[in-house]
């Protein structure tokens, strides 16, 4: 049991113990999802089978287990099928037959460009910011995505910034804000440091700088 007990070793201790569990409880909502999908669908089969071969006290053991393997045979066979060329092709048609329905086009669409940028956060954002949100005198990391022309005068100036405020510890989610460029102070943090920095809750990080100019 570590002596220190002081409030930052243990704010400190509970997001690294945070860290190490949200992974975790997203690898286990997939899998229970499928495993939730198999049990409705291949139980009262496995249990027939069993009910036929006179095994009937082994359907409860016997049907989790079945379920639990094919769930992680369906992702590891998705993974098989999204690496190599054929399966990237049959992905892609599917794909395609998902986009012209017109309710399910919007949810896949937008769901596809979330995980898109998610995964190369580096390719998605310009720089990383700090801008006063939500409200004045309380600073929070941003990532600008884009500048636009102001159309509707919002700003003394003729540009505003798209900026994402991630979340902690969640960087997924966060809120989208429309500022000035006056509004922001650029900061000598790379996009993927950004998200170290708020995943662990500002343990993670080096200390905010201005960017060196080249």
């Amino acid at each position: 049991m570590p002596a220190d007990m002081t409030p930052h070793f243990v704010r400190r201790t509970f997001l690294a113990g945070l860290l190490i569990l949200l992974p975790l409880f997203i690898t286990y909502m997939l899998i229970a999802f499928l495993f939730n999908i198999f049990t409705g669908v291949g139980a009262p089969l496995v249990a027939g089978f069993l009910g036929i071969i006179g095994a009937n006290s082994l359907a409860y053991p016997l049907v989790s287990v079945i379920n639990l393997l094919l769930s992680l045979a369906v992702i590891f066979l998705l993974g098989l099928v999204g690496t190599n060329i054929l399966g990237r092709q049959m992905l892609a048609r599917f794909e395609s037959l998902l986009l012209r329905v017109p309710l399910v086009k919007t949810i896949y669409s937008s769901a596809k460009q979330v995980v898109e940028t998610f995964q190369t956060p580096g390719g998605s954002f310009q720089r990383v910011v700090l801008i006063q949100y939500p409200r004045q005198g309380v600073w929070s990391i941003g990532l600008v995505a884009t500048e636009r022309v102001d159309t509707l005068n919002l700003v003394p100036g003729n540009k505003v910034l798209a900026v994402f405020v991630p979340t902690t510890p969640n960087p997924t989610s966060g809120y989208l804000v429309i500022v000035s460029p006056e509004d922001v102070i650029d900061v000598d943090f790379t996009v993927e440091e950004a998200f170290k920095f708020i995943v662990s809750g500002g343990i993670v990080g080096k200390d905010f700088a201005a960017p060196v100019a080249l």
